[in-house]
């Protein structure tokens, strides 16, 4: 017990007192669990990491034997992207000294969906497909705050990409299960530099399928009676 104030009461002096140095800039995706990994061949006797240091801040004091590593999950990022900040100070022996501390900041995007929308799903037999399929990207605000941006659409039928189709709207002649698809696009300029980025999830792609199976009605026979 008594080592574990002692432990808390060095990150709270060291956390007010301390130089705190940037680091690297991560993306992450609303509701999706990241790890963030000491380098290899770390030893520390313990890592101490700081979430939004400040008012609420949370401190997660990890041992040697973890390796150091911090998982989390923000879900904060509900139509627009949130910003955090994560330090790191480390104590090399037992009773040792607090390291200088290293500040990460986190960059949580939304989760974006796309729909497809199609003016006609199904066609008679005996007339020829001709569809206009729309696709939209659910909303988001906030992305230029830090120069973030979504691709264009990409299009394709069965798991093959069409090639040259990158709008919002494709005609299509051919029966078939069309998706889009679109990605974020990270900055490479600027305050908010990807140092690295984890956006597994971050996109739910949209599906249509366009079908050419309606029968063609047969007139009936008629009778005089």
């Amino acid at each position: 017990m008594k080592k574990l104030f002692t432990t808390l009461l060095a990150v709270v002096l060291f956390s007010c007192a301390a130089q705190v140095s940037k680091a690297g800039t991560y993306y992450v995706v609303n509701g999706q669990s990241f790890s963030l990994s000491p380098a290899a061949g770390s030893n520390f006797y313990q890592y101490l990491w700081t979430l939004d240091p400040g008012v609420g801040q949370v401190i997660d004091t990890l041992s040697q034997a973890s390796g150091g590593v911090l998982t989390h999950t923000f879900s904060d990022a509900v139509g627009s992207p949130s910003i955090h900040k994560i330090t790191l100070g480390v104590i090399e022996v037992l009773d040792g000294c607090l390291s200088n501390v290293v500040e990460h900041t986190i960059i949580v995007l939304p989760t974006l969906t796309v729909s497809i929308t199609a003016d006609k799903e199904n066609f008679c037999t005996d007339k020829s497909v001709a569809a206009s399929l729309s696709a939209t990207v659910s909303a988001t605000t906030g992305l230029d705050t830090y120069g973030v941006t979504i691709s264009p659409f990409a299009w394709s039928k069965g798991g093959s990409v069409i090639s040259g189709q990158t709008g919002s709207t494709l005609n299509v002649t051919d029966a078939g299960t069309y998706s889009a698809l679109v990605s974020y696009v990270l900055p490479t300029t600027g305050d908010f530099v990807a140092t690295a980025s984890k956006l597994t999830g971050s996109v739910t792609g949209g599906t249509k399928e366009i079908l050419h199976n309606l029968p063609v009605p047969t007139v009936p026979a008629i009778t005089l009676n």
